[in-house]
């Protein structure tokens, strides 16, 4: 049974009231507070029309009602109008992309941390990786006497550090020709086309310090897998405490437990279906894959930077949620991230000015 347009009305209303509010609405305040001019017993037998249908839910006999996970699904497909960002958010999202940080990773956790802020929800953000990544140079930088920095980037422009402490101090004149040597006998390879015949070429043109030759070569090689895992970080957890879904104190706890392991967060990335390049998506209660996930909505979208990587930014949070602002956040998010990722690998400089949102502060169909 198709809707038609007065039950799309009430459903529209019951959502939006629901997101509001987190109480089921009744026909009485449906009556009341649209412009739909209809008798609170009319809209009752219409509610109770969608109940059958599976849209709503009745949580007590008295109650009003609230959506389903087909309620909102319908909704976020069919009635949900678009959000139009205000010059405020738009202005405090730039802020937050354009954070001067070195490392693609920190840029990443940074701008989830940052979203999460604006969003009030957990904002989890994954690494872009590509799968054969090509060592582009390695560098080492004396720290003090006795600590060394190895400085590993790949030809996709993602760096990895990693602290190196020692037993005895080294001069300037053996980190530049280990730094050389290093360079011309594995850059431009990936991690799985170094052998052993490329470890050997490095210890016979260097000599002896054997035992720092191994400590470094150890630390490159982590640097490098570090490089090719794909990292997922989770930030603004404790902001999903903001909602009355989840006052039961085992909700908290299940859904707490959740966030703090990253297993969880990779299983979450992995179980997802593809997703093209800047497309949202929206995730509804069974929808969800993870059994921890089933009476909560995941709202994600890819980011591309450069030709090769792919990267994901999104958002997990109770079923009543404002979608339609979550949405444009996200999707502002990733295009921008993106955007703005693109320039750092390509050496320019950062962007000044984010482009293609329209300024409003008004929500409406665009």
């Amino acid at each position: 049974m198709a809707l038609d347009d007065r039950k799309k009305s009430i459903l529209r209303a019951i959502v939006e009231g629901y997101i509001k509010d987190a109480e089921p609405v009744g026909s009485r305040s449906i009556a009341k507070n649209t412009d739909l001019n209809l008798s609170a017993a009319t809209i009752r037998n219409e509610m109770g029309d969608l109940e059958e249908m599976g849209f709503l839910i009745q949580p007590h006999t008295s109650a009003g009602r609230i959506p389903s996970s087909q309620g909102f699904r319908f909704y976020v497909d069919s009635l949900m109008e678009r959000y139009r960002m205000t010059t405020a958010e738009i202005q405090q999202m730039r802020s937050a992309l354009l954070h001067k940080i070195r490392e693609l990773d920190k840029i990443v956790k940074d701008v989830s941390a940052a979203f999460s802020g604006i969003t009030n929800l957990p904002t989890f953000g994954v690494m872009p990786t590509i799968e054969y990544g090509v060592i582009k140079g390695i560098k080492l930088v004396a720290v003090d006497e006795k600590t060394i920095m190895v400085i590993v980037s790949d030809s996709s422009g993602l760096i990895k550090n990693k602290l190196l402490r020692l037993r005895e101090p080294v001069n300037d004149a053996f980190l530049e020709q280990l730094n050389s040597v290093l360079n011309q006998n594995l850059a431009g390879f990936t991690r799985s086309e170094i052998n052993l015949n490329h470890i050997i070429e490095v210890i016979n043109a260097m000599g002896g310090n054997h035992e720092i030759l191994a400590s470094v070569l150890e630390l490159v090689h982590e640097a490098i897998s570090e490089i090719d895992k794909s990292e997922v970080y989770m930030e603004g957890t404790t902001n999903i405490l903001r909602f009355p879904e989840y006052n039961d104190i085992t909700k908290i706890k299940e859904i707490l437990e959740f966030f703090d392991d990253k297993k969880n967060l990779s299983a979450l990335v992995q179980g997802l279906p593809e997703v093209k390049d800047g497309e949202v998506k929206i995730f509804i209660g069974d929808e969800n894959a993870l059994p921890q996930l089933k009476n909560n909505s995941v709202v994600l979208s890819t980011y591309k930077v450069g030709e090769e990587l792919t990267g994901i930014v999104g958002v997990v949070g109770p079923m009543r949620m404002d979608y339609a602002k979550v949405i444009t956040g996200v999707d502002f998010f990733s295009k921008q991230l993106g955007e703005m990722l693109s320039k750092r690998l390509e050496g320019g400089p950062l962007p000044s000015e984010i482009p293609g949102i329209e300024d409003g502060n008004s929500k409406g169909d665009g």
